[in-house]
């Protein structure tokens, strides 16, 4: 009977305890008060009524969003040195260092979707076709869905370097693939 009390008694202090938690989250930080709206800034003067109150509001035109830009992170030190390097060598026509340092940059940074753009451009500067298509298509599977620009880019590359090796309806596919993306 004892035991019986005290598992009653406990059941009890649980659930007063569950009552209480439950209580105190429920009322306390909630105010009677209504919301403050702040202003952020003037009414453009397209949206605004003339004064005299004879005039009816202007409401200017839809003007459709900017495109988004697609905000790349910023690449670490020595991967941004070596990529400063390589397009300087790049311009100076030392085509097997910008390669190197390219090369280099991409072991610190593996995943870098322009590292694998930037040496498919080299690439396709030392007329390596069969490799500017594998590291397109490689920047193409790591770029951000939203990089638009990056994938078209690649995608032409592709056409490029497909019709550079006779490969003409390949090169017509990667077109379309680019304009696809415009």
């Amino acid at each position: 009977m004892a035991a019986m009390r005290s598992r009653t008694a406990a059941r009890l202090l649980a659930g007063l305890g569950l009552v209480l938690t439950l209580s105190a989250c429920g009322g306390l930080g909630r105010s009677e008060r209504p919301a403050q709206v702040e202003e952020h800034g003037a009414v453009p003067p397209a949206a605004q009524a003339e004064p005299d109150g004879g005039g009816e509001a202007q409401i200017a035109a839809y003007t459709p969003p900017a495109q988004p830009v697609v905000a790349r992170p910023e690449p670490k030190r020595a991967v941004a040195v070596l990529m400063k390097r390589a397009d300087g060598q790049r311009s100076s026509g030392d085509l097997d260092g910008a390669t190197v340092s390219l090369e280099r940059a991409l072991r610190i940074a593996p995943d870098d979707a322009l590292l694998w753009h930037r040496l498919a451009g080299v690439r396709m500067a030392q007329r390596r076709h069969d490799l500017v298509v594998q590291l397109a298509a490689k920047s193409n599977a790591l770029a951000m869905s939203g990089d638009t620009s990056l994938r078209r880019s690649n995608w032409r590359l592709i056409a490029n370097a497909r019709r550079a090796m006779g490969d003409e309806s390949g090169a017509r596919e990667a077109e379309r693939r680019a304009g696809s993306l415009n």
